[in-house]
């Protein structure tokens, strides 16, 4: 049986792919080989990430297709465009030829020929992620200005632009960033070297104690989450969770990498190489703004909505879990404001919304419109469970389900009748237009600050000045990691053992300092009792003065005075000058 089965073809095809397979994984973790082991690794998880945006994108136009066949009658209903199909089968191909690259990356090439084919894998993984983001979000916001947005929004085109450029910035500036690595000198690639060890060690330890922390408080809420839902839970989040940990992390990184090349004497060695304090610590300044970038196409948008997004879903799972006990059902959409009214003084009717959704284009619930006479007395009345706004029906139009509608006449009498649903096209409200007011400015990036500043601009400021700091407040906090590093320079560099401890306390009291102001100005901003520039920039121009304060001293190469002598340096008695 055995002799059978050895001599079988099918049996030795498997054997001979599982030897091969050995061999392969052994040749890619041997010795010398881990970093671009990791970039393989990374060129893989990005195809099939790509391959699932395609097939998601080709489901979603199909089954809009098949839909539109089984309509027999009824609106006329616009299909989804052909081209985001095509970019994304295109991004596809890119991240194949990465893969195809990183594959190539070998020990038996040259260095110059493995950064060679790094780099080439590295740029056709931006270029598909370029191209499966982009071209298809171009086309939503022209398909937007055009009327036809999902909720009816008319998006900033300078806001739009802003967010175009930071973020195919970030995604170009990844194969750049690998070049500019590889031409750096010796010396400056050793003490990039020592500060991304701490760097990702910090990074990755800070995200998990945040986990860790956010799991042991919503156990039971958590719980009441499936097929995936927990795990979404905690991906939306990590644009918030980077630029949450960043400030903290680049500084204990500064103050661990400089505080261990001063102690090995690595540091004064440099010097009396001929390089200045400042130069030495080039490369860190540069990661520093680099990093300031990553956070602010984090803040621009993605990290306010992924607040709102995770927040809603927290909210849904509390509601789940309070209905479970009650032995009640939860509509799976996402909520964020209980209660809100609009009033349209021109058509002459109000708007009550019980739950708004997340998104605007979900539907509504526990909806009540009021159409008022010129005597502000009701005409009709509609209450509904449910109201979408559908906008791709010629003219959109608003669908109401569960609803019952009041009527009255000329004595004020209403006469009632019920509907499973009805369907009403001459309404000129859309969801932005009864929705928009009712956003928190926690949850907006700058196209969503600025569209709402733009549609409300006939507000007071006090109204105003939450969204107003807010959006100052995008540009401020990324930049706090770049002040982080203008801190932990100086207090990073010591020549003798007893300023390292020194340096940490300082860095520490700093932090603070720093964390304890943003709060106080951010909150005196959105009560309108700042302005929203200072109130947004002024932490990081105090702590940066302070920052380049200390680091004039370790520049010349002096010790950092301690706080008691700078305090008392106005009150000590000048010595008298003789005279002749």
């Amino acid at each position: 049986m055995i002799d059978f089965l050895t001599r079988n073809p099918v049996f030795r095809f498997y054997k001979w792919l599982f030897v091969k397979g050995r061999d392969s994984f052994v040749s890619l973790t041997e010795k010398g080989d881990k970093g671009p082991l990791v970039i393989k690794v990374c060129m893989a998880v990005l195809f099939f990430s790509m391959a699932s945006v395609f097939l998601s994108t080709w489901g979603d136009y199909r089954d809009a297709g098949t839909s539109q066949l089984g309509l027999e009658s009824g609106p006329a209903t616009e299909l989804p465009p052909v081209a985001p199909i095509i970019w994304r089968g295109l991004s596809v191909v890119l991240a194949l030829l990465g893969v195809v690259a990183a594959f190539l990356i070998r020990p038996t090439r040259s260095n110059r020929n493995q950064q060679r084919f790094i780099i080439i894998a590295l740029w056709m993984a931006a270029l598909a992620g370029l191209a499966s983001w982009l071209p298809p979000d171009v086309i939503a916001t022209q398909r937007a200005l055009t009327g036809k947005a999902l909720a009816g929004e008319t998006p900033s085109i300078v806001a739009y632009f802003g967010q175009v450029v930071l973020v195919a910035s970030l995604i170009i500036s990844i194969p750049l960033a690998a070049w500019l690595y590889f031409r750096l000198s010796l010396m400056d690639r050793y003490v990039v070297q020592s500060f991304l060890s701490p760097f990702l060690f910090c990074l990755f330890s800070f995200t998990a104690i945040w986990v860790i922390a956010d799991m042991n408080d919503h156990s039971k809420y958590l719980a009441q989450m499936k097929d995936g839902q927990a795990i979404t839970y905690y991906i939306v989040q990590i644009p918030f969770v980077i630029l949450f940990v960043m400030p903290i992390v680049m500084l204990l990184a500064g103050l661990f990498s400089l505080t261990t090349l001063s102690k090995s004497n690595e540091l004064i060695s440099m010097i009396g190489a001929g390089r200045s304090v400042t130069r030495i610590l080039m490369p860190l300044f540069i990661i520093g703004l680099y990093s300031s970038m990553i956070c602010l196409a984090f803040k621009f948008q993605w990290a306010p909505t992924s607040v709102g997004t995770s927040d809603a879903m927290m909210e849904s799972a509390r509601a789940k879990f309070r209905a479970k006990r009650k032995g009640e059902e939860v509509e799976p959409v996402l909520y964020s404001k209980r209660g809100w009214m609009h009033v349209n003084e021109p058509d002459q009717r109000t708007w009550f919304v019980g739950a708004v959704p997340l998104k605007l284009s979900d539907p509504m619930s526990d909806v009540v419109v009021a159409k008022l006479d010129d005597k502000g007395q009701p005409q009709v009345v509609w209450i509904a469970k449910r109201a979408k706004w559908v906008w791709n029906t010629v003219p959109p139009q608003w669908q109401l389900f569960s609803v019952t509608v009041y009527t009255y006449d000329a004595e004020r009498i209403p006469r009632m009748t019920r509907h499973a649903q009805l369907t009403i096209d001459d309404w000129s409200e859309t969801p932005w237009k009864v929705l928009s007011s009712a956003q928190n400015p926690e949850y907006l990036g700058m196209p969503g600050l600025t569209m709402y500043l733009d549609a409300n601009a006939d507000m007071n400021d006090d109204r105003l000045a939450a969204f107003r700091t807010n959006r100052w407040n995008i540009f401020a906090e990324p930049f706090t990691c770049f002040v982080m590093i203008l801190v932990a320079a100086p207090l990073g560099v010591v020549y003798s053992r007893r300023g390292g401890m020194a340096g940490v306390t300082g860095a520490i009291i700093l932090f603070a300092m720093m964390y304890l102001m943003r709060t106080t100005f951010i909150a005196l901003g959105q009560g309108s009792n700042m302005g929203p520039f200072l109130a947004a920039w002024l932490t990081n121009f105090i702590i940066a003065t302070i920052g380049l304060f200390l680091l004039a001293f370790r520049a010349r190469n002096r010790e950092i005075p301690k706080l008691r002598n700078l305090i008392m340096a106005p009150f000590k008695k000048r010595p008298a000058v003789p005279t002749a």
